[in-house]
């Protein structure tokens, strides 16, 4: 199973103290030791995906649960109405982040803030998070990457001018965050409250011409 490299930080250090442990007779510790190495491995698996064929189909930047299907009467970065589709992810979820579309990343930011409960609404405009406004051929789009409780830290790899491919890997989210993807009004949205979706393969709205 591959893993995000940035999860090495955290597997070898455990596998380290699992081997020492074990080379000193501590097997309680040996075994603490190994059973963090595999939860580490587990959190950070970076599976393959496929996004489905379409370009005109965005797809789920996470894995997790849809929390918020919510309209909007503006959005500073878009024109006119738009809908904002919030996510939260579990410990459970893979947590790469992954571009709904084929877009240039026109701005990136950073927000400093506080760290409540991802899940609760004012997660949203509280806490520390990473925006980025992604403008592809078909649409324009604002996706914001906010950290929780357990999540301290959001590692993004595009900056202002990156290309991204639909499915594409942006950012990577630890222990346990939320999403908000916030479409214009030409993006119907293919989700519900509480469906489970996949980052890169989840349908989360199909563009009108």
């Amino acid at each position: 199973m591959r893993v995000a490299r940035e999860g090495l930080r955290f597997i070898l250090p455990s596998v380290v103290l699992a081997v020492l442990f074990g080379i000193l007779g501590l097997a309680p510790l040996a075994v603490l030791g190994f059973l963090l190495a595999c939860a580490f491995t587990f959190f950070f698996r970076d599976p393959d995906r496929v996004a489905p064929p379409g370009e005109h189909l965005l797809v789920s930047p996470a894995d997790g649960e849809v929390l918020g299907v919510e309209a909007l009467p503006s959005h500073p970065d878009l024109a006119g109405p738009a809908t904002k589709v919030t996510i939260f992810l579990s410990l459970y979820d893979v947590h790469l982040v992954r571009s709904p579309l084929a877009a240039t990343v026109v701005r990136a930011e950073y927000h400093p803030g506080k760290f409540l409960p991802a899940y609760k609404p004012e997660a949203g405009e509280h806490n520390e998070s990473r925006t980025l406004v992604l403008k592809g051929g078909r649409a324009e789009l604002v996706m914001k990457m906010i950290v929780g409780v357990a999540a301290r830290r959001i590692k993004c790899f595009v900056g202002p001018g990156s290309s991204v491919e639909r499915g594409q890997r942006v950012g990577l989210m630890f222990f346990g965050s939320r999403v908000e993807l916030t479409l214009p009004a030409n993006a119907v949205i293919k989700v519900g409250l509480h469906q489970k979706v996949k980052a890169g393969e989840t349908v989360i709205a199909e563009v009108q011409p």
